[in-house]
């Protein structure tokens, strides 16, 4: 079996295995692995399963059916990932595209002064409100310019005059990644190169080391991390974290909160300011209040924890140190790391050197307690 291009790293009697091709990972146990071992040493289907019927006490047809279901997950698993190709096909050069701006806002983020430029309000919505905070007028905003426009039923983002990547407008979370990612760059004078990974997660720091929380979209992820800012922690950012490749260092996006209707009550008292923030619908089902972060991008510190959150009404505290594969495979349903071979090798040792814990609640000062214990303890 040829031209399977991976990264594989051993954690116990397991192995995970990264494909570059389909930018997918897997995790395999034995026996599989004895097969995966020997196909991409291109070994035949019959001389494995041969070696096979001998190593498991199976009968030679049933070892070949078996070697044949292994190389076909294999095939599967090392399709080319297309996604990862952004382009407009047989269209012209957009990067002198002209277009009328509905709308153009100047902003200064840690350090940097931005402008950016919305065709339309509806993509103006994509940005603008999770850094209105930091709109400043400025004259030398106009060096480091950010656009979203409309070409051919497609959204089009083309930063100081060159496009970005392009998408289909049910595709906001792919734009909106783009754009934030190129923010980072901006703010921080690094490229795409320099990060390990972005995790759809909140971060808070105690100036010694960095913790990320991470959870899928209507998990309290938001509201416990805005509570642990009201102890004496900082949260830097709320729903997207840029990790550094060399350092492991999560660092900081000023965007704001975004606080769901259904916790407003709760924070109203330690955050006074949500009275009076609009209410914005993101879908029928789902409305937030924006509140500001502040605008300090140097509190860059270390990742030496990850906490997996779950409210549940009906469960008041449960508090687990995760195994390490199970922590990986809910940690890459939030990631988005970079397809190289190196970032793959970084990532597999940096998540076994890593502790996991998973936080399942509804009483949220047993929650805050604990993990105000979990910052205090120095790993």
């Amino acid at each position: 079996m040829t031209n399977v291009q991976f990264v594989k790293k051993k954690i116990g009697t397991s192995y995970l295995i990264w494909f570059k091709e389909s930018n997918l990972y897997y995790q395999f146990e034995e026996p599989v692995w004895y097969v995966f071992e020997r196909l991409v040493k291109n070994i035949t289907g019959r001389e494995i399963a041969s070696g096979f019927s001998e190593q498991y006490d199976l009968n030679f047809e049933e070892s070949l059916t078996f070697v044949h279901d292994v190389q076909t997950k294999i095939s599967e698993l090392n399709q080319k990932d297309n996604s990862l190709e952004n382009t407009l096909p047989q269209r012209p050069n957009l990067n002198g595209f002209k277009y009328k701006a509905y709308v153009t806002h100047n902003y200064i983020i840690g350090d940097k002064p931005l402008r950016f430029s919305f065709e339309t309000n509806w993509l103006e919505n994509y940005v603008h409100p999770l850094i209105e905070h930091l709109k400043e007028e400025t004259e030398e905003a106009h060096q480091n310019h950010f656009e979203l426009f409309t070409f051919d039923n497609r959204v089009v983002f083309r930063h100081n005059g060159i496009v970005k990547g392009n998408w289909n407008d049910n595709e906001s979370h792919l734009t909106k990644g783009k754009v934030f990612m190129t923010l980072v760059n901006t703010i921080y004078d690094k490229t795409d190169t320099d990060w390990l990974m972005t995790v759809h997660a909140s971060a808070l720091t105690n100036g010694k080391k960095t913790i990320l929380f991470s959870a899928p979209p209507n998990s309290g992820k938001t509201t416990i991390a805005a509570l642990l800012h009201t102890r004496g922690l900082k949260l830097i950012s709320d729903d997207f974290v840029a990790v550094d490749r060399d350092s492991f260092n999560a660092y900081p996006f000023p965007s704001a909160m975004s606080v769901k209707e259904k916790s407003t009550d709760l924070l109203k008292p330690f955050f006074p300011l949500l009275e009076d923030k609009k209410l914005n619908y993101i879908t029928e089902e789902k409305s937030v209040r924006y509140l500001p972060l502040e605008n300090n991008t140097s509190m860059i510190f270390p990742v030496k924890e990850f906490v997996f959150v779950k409210y549940d009404k009906e469960v008041e505290f449960e508090w687990n140190k995760m195994d390490t594969l199970d922590a990986i495979k809910l940690l890459l349903e939030q990631t988005w790391v970079a397809p190289t071979f190196r970032n793959a090798e970084i990532l597999f040792d940096r998540v076994e050197k890593s502790s996991f814990f998973q936080l399942t609640y509804n009483n949220n000062e047993k929650a805050l307690q604990t993990i105000k214990q979990l910052f205090d303890y120095e790993s």
